[in-house]
């Protein structure tokens, strides 16, 4: 993973802020969105790991009440061999869910309505909104492709911050210095 780069790459920050994405973000948060976070993923073939199940808010000292936004863009095809996202539909409507560092920081493997996870390819190009409570995760590549994207988190404008002790108490006392 790398974070924290469309400060320097010009044709990323005017993705990141593409006038359509940020009409859409708009309507979807009820706000004025504000990048809070940018990554690039690169799941290489065969050897590229499982992110298990998780919920991306619990990364951030945002308070739960406010909506944050992932969009998650496929640079190369995500399919379920090279480890595209899998999603829980509705799961971010049961609220934040304590997390544990396992293999990774996640969500207890027991807790995650699996049988309800639903595979989401795209081809290069598509994009993933989704909800920052939302249960999702990718497993491992089993292809020959490599698997790229990138994905941005989107806060409203007016949104406090957190402590990390503060998000600690809502997502596990586990995840102080984890990084999404």
């Amino acid at each position: 993973k790398l974070f924290y780069f469309v400060e320097y790459d010009a044709r990323l920050k005017a993705m990141s802020a593409h006038p359509e994405l940020m009409a859409v973000l708009s309507r979807l948060m009820d706000a004025q969105p504000v990048l809070s976070q940018d990554m690039a993923l690169m799941k290489p073939p065969f050897i590229g790991s499982e992110k298990p199940w998780h919920q991306d808010q619990a990364y951030f000292n945002i308070p739960v009440g406010q909506t944050v936004v992932g969009v998650w863009i496929a640079l190369d095809e995500a399919l379920p061999e090279n480890g595209c996202m899998y999603i829980i539909p509705g799961s971010h409507t049961e609220g934040p869910v304590i997390h544990f560092k396992r293999r990774d920081w996640q969500i207890c493997d027991t807790e995650v309505a699996s049988d309800h996870a639903i595979a989401v390819p795209l081809k290069p190009g598509g994009a993933l909104f989704f909800h920052c409570l939302l249960h999702h995760g990718t497993p491992p590549s089993k292809s020959a492709r490599r698997r790229r994207a990138v994905q941005f988190h989107y806060k409203p404008e007016e949104a406090p911050a957190i402590t990390t002790e503060e998000r600690m108490a809502v997502f596990g006392s586990e995840g102080k210095d984890v990084s999404c």
